[in-house]
């Protein structure tokens, strides 16, 4: 005689599966965004890469920027570039802003990180840096930076990005972004959106946050002719004397540092 399934046994199995889901699904959505960190920073070694072969080639690479190569502040911009280059905190490009309502923000420099830096005109229109962002897919940084530094990144989208008017209070803000996604990661598009006082400057700030795509010479030895690459939170340092550094670190344990995990060794969050 065939018989179905009671209510209860039917309930049970609800139940069983629920449970299941609640500890499989987190496993695996955890395990897709692993996946995507550790995609982003593969973007890290290949512009690190971009970066050491031209130094290959030129080992003063580094050094042919208009901004450190002409112009009355040539000489004085050319020190502070070498000295940033050999310091543990190192050559603060740009930066990456954060906030879990809105998207990615890409800066020259932000008072909460790097005020009043002006390392991101490294880049400019063309040249070692400029070409290493577009190899590495950084496409739309260069362009943003350029309008950013010169001002006209009020004036709409250009050609490779977008420049988003948003309304905080009684000001207005802009949000300029690549038209190209850079980034796959949810932590590198939105942020960790809580618990953030450990990686900012900006006092009772507990949404968005800023990190600076920074560049040091390998073990700080300008005799190493390379590079290494990080995502620095504010006031971290990419390698102290000890080796160590306090690079991004996500949840999942992904570091955002080309030294290894021991780049993110000081981390604090």
């Amino acid at each position: 005689m065939k018989r179905g399934f009671s209510l209860i046994e039917v309930m049970v199995v609800i139940v069983v599966l629920g449970i299941l889901s609640g500890i499989a699904v987190p496993k695996v959505l955890g395990h897709i965004e692993k996946t995507k960190e550790k995609a982003d920073l593969m973007k890290l070694y290949c512009l690190r890469e971009a970066l050491n072969r031209a130094l290959l080639e030129n080992s003063e690479a580094l050094y042919k920027s208009s901004f450190v190569s002409s112009g009355d502040k040539a000489a004085d911009n050319l020190s502070k570039l070498k000295q940033k280059l050999a310091s543990e905190t190192g050559v603060d490009l740009f930066v990456i802003e954060m906030r879990p309502d809105l998207h990615t923000n890409i800066q020259n420099n932000h008072a909460s990180i790097n005020k009043d830096s002006e390392m991101s005109k490294l880049i400019g229109e063309s040249g070692t840096w400029y070409d290493a962002l577009k190899d590495s897919g950084f496409n739309g940084v260069a362009d943003i930076l350029t309008a950013r530094n010169n001002g006209s990144y009020k004036k709409g989208d250009g050609a490779t990005y977008y420049s988003t008017p948003y309304k905080q209070g009684n000001n207005t803000y802009y949000r300029t972004y690549p038209k190209d996604q850079v980034f796959m990661s949810r932590l590198l598009n939105h942020g960790k959106g809580e618990g953030l006082s450990g990686i900012t400057s900006q006092g009772g700030n507990n949404t968005n946050y800023r990190l600076t795509m920074s560049f040091q010479w390998s073990r700080m030895d300008s005799t190493s002719h390379s590079v290494e690459v990080a995502l620095l939170p504010a006031g971290a340092k990419m390698r102290t004397n000890s080796g160590r550094g306090g690079a991004l670190l996500s949840d999942h344990g992904v570091c955002f540092s080309t030294y290894g995990d021991i780049g993110c060794a000081d981390y604090k969050y």
